[in-house]
C-alpha cells in the first residue's frame, strides 16, 4: 500500500483502462517528441557555454567529448521525432525513450561531476546555475515519462554530488541536500503534470466516446423511431431539418430550412408554442395542432433551450392515437349503429336533470321504448334488415320527440327518451305520439314490416328523481305495457314495484325448487273412445311452494319462460316423465308439452335421446306436444328439430288446435301424428251447434290427413258420447280423472275408465 502511494506521488501513476492504454502511451510519446527541437537547442546552448567557459581548463577535452556526444544524442532525438512511427508495441517504444533519457542524464551527470571536481571557485556560480538549469529543463522536457524523468534527475543530481565530494568544495553537504530536495520537488512536479495530462486525455476520450455514442443513437433514433428531432435558432428558424421531419411535414427541405417553426401550426397552437419558446424553460409533451397545406394533424413537442439562444427537442405525430382515443370516447358514449347516445350518456343526462330539478326546475319524464316482435324481424329478414329497421326507428323517434328531448339507445331494440320541463298530461301525449310513430309500417327490401313498440313512462320527482330509481320504474311500466298486449304506453304506478318484488321472489323460489327437485310430475290419462281404456298420459307439472301452497302452473310456467328457467326445468320434466313411463305397460304412452323456448334449445334432441336411452323406453311411446307459436318463431330451426324427433320414432302432436291464426297452414308445414282439440270447443259441444260443427270439421280433416284426434276438457258422458259419434279417437278430462301423482298411475293403468260419481266443473290448467 505504501509502495503504491509512493509510486502515485513520484511517478504519477493513473489507473488507465485497457482500451485507452495504447492511446495514452501514443499521446505521451508524441508529447516527448514534440519537445525534441527545444531539447536540441538547450543541449547545444549548454555545450557552447561550457566550451567558452572552460576553454583553458584542464577539463576542456571532456567538454569536447560531451559536445560531440550531445550533438549525436540531439541528432538521434530529432530524427526519431520526425521519422514515421514504425509499428511497434507501446512497451518497446516507451522503453526506447526511457533508455535515451537515462543515457542523456548519465552524460550530463558525468560531465557535471568532472567539471565540478576539477574547477576552481571562480566557476562555482556558473556550475551551480548550469546544474540547476539541467535539472529543471530536463524534468520539464521529460515529464511525460515520470520514470525517465526520475532517472534523469537522479543521474544529473548524483553527478553534481559526486563532483562536490571529489573536489572537496565548501558547503558541499548543504549543496547536496539542496540538490536532493530539488530533485524530489522536480519529480513531484513531473509526476503531477503527467497524471494531469493522462486524466485529461481519459476525460477527453470519454467525452469523445459519449459524443460518438450520442451521435450514433441520434442517427439510429431518427432512422428507426416514429419520432424526430427539431432544432431552431434564436429567431425560431428551423436548422438542419432531418429527413424524418421533412417526411412528416410533406414539405421540401428547401422550404423548411430557415423557415419559422410557428408557421407549421394552427393559430392557437402557434401562439401557445411561441409563449413556451419565449419563456426559455424546458417543456414536455405539448400537444399542438398542425396545419400544413390544409392537412390537419396533431404533434407532441418536447424542447430544451440551447446556449446559443435556440431550441432543440423531440417531436412525434399522435394523429392516429388521438383519432383512436376520440373513437374510443365516441364508442363509450354513443351507439355505433344509430349514432344515438348510449346508456351511460343517458345516466349523465338524468343526473343533470335531477340537479336542475333540485334547484327549482320543472319535473322531467323518462320514456323507455321496447320494439314489439323485433326478434321476428331478425329471424325472418336477417340481421342486416334488423339493423336497418333500428335506424329507421331511431329517425322516427327523433322526428317525433323534437330537438328539446334527449334520445338514447339502451341496447338491442330498447330506446329511452328524456324530456325535461314536462307535466303528466304532456308526457301522456308524447307517449301516444311515440306509439303511433312506431305503428306505421316500414318498407325494407321491398317488404312491408309491421312491428310497433311498447312504452313505459316514469315522471320525476313523483316516480323517483334518482336516475337508477327512475330507470327501474320506467322499465316496470314498460313491462306492464307489454304484459297488457303491447303496442301501448303505461305510466308507472306504485303497485308495479310490489308486483316486481313478488315476481322476483317467485323467480328465486322457482330456481331453488328446480335445484332441489322440489316439484312434482303429475299425469292425466288419455282414454280411447272405443275401448274406454287408458292409452296414455299427459305430463303436467305441479309446485307446492313453501309458505304459499300450490302455485298455478299458468303463473310459474310464464315466469319460467320469461326468465329462461323453462329450459333446465323442461329438461328435468322430460327425464322424469320418461323415467316414470318406462315402468308402465308397453301399450301406454306418455305425452310431454314443449314450450317455444324449449324448442329453441339446441340440446333438446340430445336430452330426449339421452332420457330414452337411460330408461329404455321405446321412442314410439313418447309423444311431444307443441303449440302453434312454436312454428311461428324460428320456423326453419323448429321444423328441423321436429323432423329429427320424428326420425327417432317420437310422435308429434299439435296442441290447442283452432285457437291460433294459421292452424290449417301449419298442418301443411309439418305432418303431425295427432291434433288436440282445445277444450273451449268441447266445453259446450252438447249445447252449441257451432262448436259441434267445428269439432266435426276438425275430426274429418284429421281423418283425411291420417292424423289421430284428442279432445280436451271432457266433463260429462254426453260430451264423451258426442265426440265418440263424431269419430274422435281419444278424450281427456275430469270425467275420467284429474291429474294424479306418479305413485297413483299404476292403480289405474290398463283398467277401463269410468266416470266419477260427481264431476267438478272444469278449470283451465296449464301444463309444462
Amino acid at each position: 500500500m505504501i509502495f503504491s502511494n509512493i509510486r502515485a506521488i513520484f511517478l504519477g501513476e493513473v489507473d488507465i483502462p485497457a482500451s485507452q492504454r495504447d492511446a495514452v502511451s501514443a499521446a505521451r510519446r508524441k508529447a516527448f517528441h514534440s519537445l525534441a527541437p527545444l531539447a536540441a537547442i538547450h543541449s547545444l546552448l549548454n555545450a557552447v557555454v561550457l566550451t567558452f567557459a572552460f576553454w583553458n581548463n584542464t577539463a576542456m577535452p571532456l567538454v569536447f567529448v560531451w559536445c560531440y556526444t550531445s550533438a549525436v544524442l540531439v541528432f538521434l532525438r530529432i530524427r526519431d521525432s520526425r521519422a514515421p512511427e514504425v509499428h511497434v508495441d507501446a512497451k518497446t517504444a516507451d522503453d526506447r525513450i526511457i533508455r535515451y533519457t537515462l543515457l542523456s542524464g548519465a552524460a550530463w551527470g558525468l560531465i557535471i561531476a568532472m567539471l565540478i571536481a576539477s574547477s576552481g571557485s571562480e566557476h562555482d556560480l556558473l556550475l551551480g546555475l548550469f546544474t540547476a538549469a539541467i535539472l529543471c529543463v530536463g524534468a520539464l522536457l521529460h515529464s511525460s515519462f515520470p520514470l525517465a524523468s526520475l532517472g534523469y534527475s537522479l543521474l544529473v543530481g548524483a553527478g553534481a554530488c559526486l563532483g562536490m565530494i571529489i573536489g572537496n568544495h565548501a558547503w558541499s553537504i548543504n549543496a547536496m541536500l539542496l540538490i536532493s530536495a530539488t530533485v524530489m520537488a522536480l519529480q513531484r512536479f513531473a509526476a503531477t503534470n503527467h497524471a494531469t495530462d493522462v486524466n485529461r486525455q481519459l476525460a477527453n476520450a470519454a467525452t469523445q466516446e459519449a459524443t460518438e455514442t450520442m451521435s450514433l443513437l441520434l442517427q439510429d433514433f431518427e432512422a428507426h423511431s416514429a419520432d424526430w428531432l427539431w432544432r431552431v435558432d434564436a429567431e425560431g428558424r428551423l436548422t438542419r431539418p432531418s429527413q424524418r421531419f421533412v417526411d412528416a411535414t410533406g414539405l421540401p427541405i428547401e422550404t423548411l430550412e430557415g423557415g419559422n417553426i410557428l408557421a407549421l401550426f394552427a393559430q392557437e397552437s402557434a401562439i401557445h408554442l411561441d409563449t413556451l419558446l419565449k419563456q426559455r424553460k424546458p417543456f414536455h409533451d405539448q400537444v399542438l395542432r398542425v396545419a400544413i397545406s390544409g392537412r390537419d394533424a396533431w404533434w407532441t413537442l418536447s424542447g430544451q433551450p440551447t446556449s446559443d439562444g435556440g431550441w432543440r427537442g423531440v417531436c412525434s405525430d399522435i394523429t392516429r392515437s388521438r383519432d383512436a382515443e376520440a373513437r374510443i370516447a365516441y364508442i363509450t358514449e354513443f351507439d355505433g349503429l344509430t349514432d344515438l347516445p348510449n346508456r351511460a350518456m343517458l345516466v349523465r343526462q338524468l343526473e343533470i336533470a335531477q340537479a336542475d330539478a333540485e334547484c327549482g326546475g320543472e319535473g322531467f319524464a323518462l320514456f323507455v321504448v321496447d320494439l314489439d316482435n323485433f326478434k321476428t324481424i331478425n329471424d325472418t329478414q336477417g340481421h342486416p334488415a334488423g339493423d336497418a329497421y333500428l335506424k329507421v326507428v331511431a329517425d322516427r323517434l327523433r322526428d317525433s320527440i323534437g330537438p328539446q328531448a334527449f334520445l338514447a339507445r339502451l341496447g338491442g331494440d330498447e330506446f329511452a327518451i328524456l324530456k325535461s320541463d314536462v307535466i303528466a298530461d304532456e308526457a301522456l301525449d308524447l307517449a301516444d305520439l311515440i306509439v303511433d310513430a312506431l305503428l306505421a309500417p316500414v318498407f325494407l327490401n321491398g317488404k312491408e314490416i309491421l312491428a310497433g313498440g311498447s312504452v313505459g313512462v316514469a315522471v320525476a320527482p313523483g316516480n323517483g328523481a334518482d336516475p337508477a330509481d327512475l330507470m327501474r320504474n320506467a322499465e316496470l311500466a314498460l313491462y306492464r305495457a307489454k304484459a297488457q298486449g303491447r303496442g301501448c304506453a303505461r305510466f308507472f304506478e306504485p303497485g308495479m314495484e310490489e308486483d316486481a318484488r313478488v315476481r322476483a321472489d317467485l323467480e328465486t323460489d322457482l330456481r331453488a325448487a328446480l335445484a332441489n327437485e322440489a316439484m312434482d310430475v303429475y299425469f292425466q290419462p288419455l282414454v280411447d273412445t272405443r275401448t274406454h281404456k287408458v292409452s296414455g298420459y299427459e305430463t303436467l307439472l305441479r309446485w307446492n311452494r313453501p309458505g304459499h301452497g300450490l302455485v298455478s302452473p299458468a303463473l310459474f310456467i310464464s315466469c319460467a319462460e320469461e326468465t329462461g328457467i323453462i329450459v333446465p326445468l323442461g329438461e328435468w320434466v322430460i327425464r322424469k316423465a320418461i323415467e316414470e313411463a318406462a315402468q308402465w305397460k308397453d301399450d301406454v304412452g306418455v305425452a310431454i308439452n314443449l314450450s317455444p323456448a324449449q324448442m329453441k334449445n339446441p340440446s333438446l334432441v340430445a336430452t330426449i335421446v339421452g332420457a330414452l336411452a337411460a330408461s329404455q323406453l321405446a321412442p314410439s311411446r313418447l309423444e311431444i306436444e307443441i303449440v302453434e307459436s312454436v312454428l311461428m318463431d324460428e320456423t326453419e330451426h323448429n321444423i328441423r328439430t321436429l323432423h329429427a324427433l320424428r326420425e327417432l320414432g317420437v310422435k308429434i302432436a299439435l296442441d290447442d288446435f283452432g285457437t291460433g291464426y294459421s292452424s290449417l297452414s301449419y298442418l301443411r308445414a309439418f305432418p303431425f301424428d295427432k291434433i288436440k282439440i282445445d277444450q273451449r270447443f268441447v266445453r259446450d259441444i252438447d249445447s252449441s251447434h257451432e262448436n259441434r260443427a267445428i269439432v266435426r270439421a276438425v275430426i274429418s280433416l284429421a281423418r283425411d290427413l291420417g292424423m289421430r284426434v284428442t279432445a280436451e276438457g271432457v266433463e260429462n258422458e254426453q260430451q264423451a258420447a258426442i265426440l265418440a259419434s263424431l269419430g274422435c279417437t281419444e278424450v281427456q278430462g275430469f270425467l275420467y280423472s284429474r291429474p294424479m301423482p306418479a305413485s297413483e298411475v299404476d292403480k289405474k293403468e290398463g283398467a277401463a275408465a269410468h266416470p266419477p260419481t260427481k264431476v267438478r266443473p272444469l278449470r283451465r290448467h296449464a301444463s309444462a
